[in-house]
């Protein structure tokens, strides 16, 4: 029977990844569905990328397997990116960069303003989601009352529109709050009956204010407040198509599937 259970919740957890990338895809190919797929498919990606925080291991040990599973992709693939951009330039006759500028953008800024005008500005999310894990353990060490932890997370989240820090450590703060939820989802609250209200209350959000606009990538939210519920209540409608109602697929099992895999993006990360 354990057997069984293990095997149900990794089915649910790779429809939610295919999900993800799918969404990534449709996002990022301007299609009529970009508004509403971004409203929701990052916060996707860091509440599966909380599934898995590994809580009982020390911090240490923690941040040097993640620092190999997504920093060291995201410079890689930045400083390939980059390049791209910079042959492109060449190719084209167009203007060429500042190359220094760009430079510090991928190893000290890591964000979307900073490399905006390059192809690694699509990679944000590694470091942002990389700080976010190891602030979490963090807090986890320090405060085990979740309601504390709550608070913690909270408050970090707010501050987040506040400041722009280096290492992309703004970004990991305002995606921590999502993380969390994931972490706390996962541990705690799977069953929990009163989350069979969420889609509910995104059908309400949605005859209320319509699609919210959202990307992380720059903290620009519409509404904070609704922001966030709808996005998690998107999730949980994810979550109950996939496992509550024990829907499988072939297909979706194939592209979220549990082996290690080249494409470095939250939603395949455990």
């Amino acid at each position: 029977m354990r057997i069984i259970i293990l095997q149900e919740r990794i089915n649910w957890v790779d429809n939610l990844k295919a999900v993800g990338i799918l969404a990534v895809i449709l996002g990022h190919i301007a299609s009529p569905f970009s508004t509403f797929i971004y409203s929701w498919h990052m916060p996707l990606f860091f509440i599966l990328s909380g599934f898995f925080v590994k809580y009982e291991v020390s911090t240490k040990e923690f941040m040097v397997k993640d620092f190999k599973r997504l920093m060291i992709p995201y410079f890689i693939f930045s400083v390939i990116g980059l390049f791209i951009e910079i042959v492109k330039r060449i190719v084209l006759h167009r203007e060429s960069l500042d190359y220094l500028h760009e430079i510090q953008g991928i190893f000290i800024w890591m964000d979307m303003p900073s490399l905006i005008n390059t192809y690694a500005f699509v990679l944000w999310f590694l470091p942002a989601l990389f700080f976010a894990r190891v602030i979490l353990v963090i807090i986890d060490k320090l405060a085990k009352n979740i309601f504390m932890q709550f608070l913690i997370v909270s408050i970090l989240f707010s501050f987040s529109f506040l400041v722009q820090l280096p290492f992309g450590i703004d970004n990991s703060l305002n995606a921590i709050l999502f993380v969390f939820l994931g972490s706390i989802f996962f541990r705690f609250y799977q069953e929990n009956k009163i989350l069979y209200l969420l889609p509910v209350v995104l059908v309400g959000l949605y005859i209320i204010y319509g699609i919210p606009s959202l990307d992380m990538a720059t903290k620009s939210y519409q509404n904070v407040i609704v922001n966030i519920v709808f996005a998690v209540s998107m999730v949980y409608l994810f979550i109950l198509l996939f496992k509550k109602l024990n829907y499988t697929s072939k297909l979706l099992t194939i592209w979220g599937g549990q082996h290690d895999v080249t494409f470095y993006h939250p939603s395949i990360y455990k």
